[in-house]
């Protein structure tokens, strides 16, 4: 009976080892591939989604306080960037343009964020009228270091049942850029209801909204999305963050909704996927922060 040589033996052993390892990397890659494809609606997903829907109120609130503020003959020095710039373009035919020029290098805002470039805005009618018709565009603007493009027209649509007005929001082409190079695209319709603070011109900080719409677009992980606002948002002209309100959001083929919190001004929300609930904070200003 032959037996194998030790020398043979041992490239015998080597070889079942190499096998074994390539099937273990293989059955490894595909558990990987298939966790990912569980996990499409994850927590950075969920944020930079409650991001972008942050920044965009934000940004239509900061045109309207200072829109306002021109109008009502307000110093708005200690309430927005200490120096922007705004610069009133008023023929006598409409329309106007109002242009808020925050300089071509960061200045902290009242809440401490850094903005840098300009947001114009053409203005048909009074704003707090229900002919008012703004066509805002962005010119090498930054908040955070987030570079955002794009067009918002927003339309007044006068007052209605409940006496409050009411505005529609079109957002055409918004592509938000951060320093990564990462890219995350918007766009959509939403109404807008003015529901306290009308009667108070004189105080800005008590005015508050309630926004509905949806949105659709590409996500940082070129993925498509979409959002339906099933519940309003409630915004403040007093608060960076979104008060409440809640979201569907879909990427792809997987849903799940999330919410603004209860209230409070801060940060913080939740989620719910396959029956479970987590918490997510938002308002990094970059994407795919932790890739």
């Amino acid at each position: 009976m032959l037996h194998p040589k030790k020398g043979e033996d041992m490239s015998v052993g080597k070889g079942l080892c190499c096998i074994v390892g390539v099937l273990l990397v293989l059955v490894a890659c595909d558990d990987s591939k298939q966790e990912l494809d569980v996990q499409i609606i994850n927590p950075v997903n969920i944020e930079e989604n409650a991001m972008i829907n942050c920044i965009l109120e934000d940004v239509v609130n900061e045109v309207e306080f200072n829109l306002m503020a021109a109008g009502e003959g307000m110093n708005t020095k200690g309430d927005s960037v200490p120096q922007v710039k705004i610069s009133r373009q008023e023929a006598q035919a409409s329309p106007s343009s109002i242009i808020l020029d925050y300089g071509t290098g960061n200045q902290k805002d009242y809440l401490g964020r850094e903005k840098r470039g300009k947001i114009c805005n053409e203005i048909s009618g009074r704003y707090d009228t229900g002919t008012c018709k703004q066509e805002i565009h962005f010119e090498d603007f930054y908040i955070n270091d987030l570079k955002i493009n794009g067009s918002i027209e927003v339309q007044s649509t006068g007052f209605n049942d409940n006496d409050q007005l009411s505005f529609t929001i079109n957002y055409q082409d918004i592509v938000f850029e951060s320093t990564n190079g990462k890219t995350y695209t918007i766009s959509g319709s939403k109404t807008k209801e003015w529901v306290v603070g009308y009667d108070t011109p004189s105080n800005p900080w008590d005015d508050q909204f309630l926004v509905s719409g949806s949105g659709s677009g590409i996500d940082s992980e070129e993925r498509a999305y979409h959002f339906e606002l099933s519940t309003p948002l409630l915004i403040s002209q007093s608060c960076e963050f979104i008060l409440s309100g809640e979201v569907a959001f879909t990427v792809e083929n997987d849903s799940c909704t999330y919410n603004f919190g209860d209230g409070l001004c801060d940060n913080k929300g939740s989620y719910e996927v396959n029956g479970s609930r987590k918490n997510f904070e938002f308002g990094r200003y970059t994407f795919r922060y932790n890739y």
